[in-house]
């Protein structure tokens, strides 16, 4: 119908469900010397910002820039969605934020959208997205969150999320008047 009305398809994206209610697969085991942290007990935003930047972006985000988004984070992290102990980042040997992702709690019906899952450039292809995407799924399911999502349109993350267990996939697709 919307073709017949001059739209045309831009986008496919998916969206995993997790039914927390069942068990989940065993955790993925991070390399010697990583560990999992969250933003309640370790709360590193600006390493988590410098990760996210490399991740999302591929790039190195500015001093002011950086200012500017954290400032902005310490008015969303006051949010009723924010739950600092499901915001949480793989941390290397080093100290370096190499992987996270957050979960976004809608207390009210026991859901959660799980966000912002990236991996810094340097530590891509070593499993630290799945096992910080187990984690938060492991704590959600201890905090009594039925269900789970993930959604993605990039080819790597679609494969990845639905190697995770997911109990069902949606489609959804993003449309734009043709010529405009």
């Amino acid at each position: 119908a919307l073709e017949r009305a001059g739209f045309q398809r831009r986008s496919t994206f998916y969206t995993q469900a997790f039914d927390l209610t069942q068990p989940l697969p065993a955790r993925y085991p991070l390399e010697e010397g990583f560990s999992i942290v969250d933003m309640a007990a370790h709360p590193g935003y600006r390493a988590q910002r410098v990760m996210r930047t490399d991740g999302f972006e591929d790039r190195v985000m500015s001093e002011p820039e950086m200012a500017q988004v954290l400032a902005w984070q310490q008015i969303y992290h006051s949010g009723p969605t924010y739950h600092a102990p499901t915001d949480l980042c793989v941390v290397a040997p080093d100290g370096t934020f190499a992987s996270g992702c957050e979960a976004l709690i809608d207390a009210r019906n026991a859901e959660a959208d799980v966000e912002r899952v990236c991996t810094h450039s340097a530590y891509r292809r070593r499993g630290l997205a799945r096992a910080v995407i187990q984690e938060c799924l492991y704590r959600l399911q201890g905090m009594g969150i039925r269900r789970a999502h993930i959604t993605e349109y990039s080819p790597s993350a679609i494969a990845l999320y639905r190697s995770l267990g997911a109990g069902s996939e949606t489609a959804s697709y993003s449309y734009e008047r043709a010529g405009g």
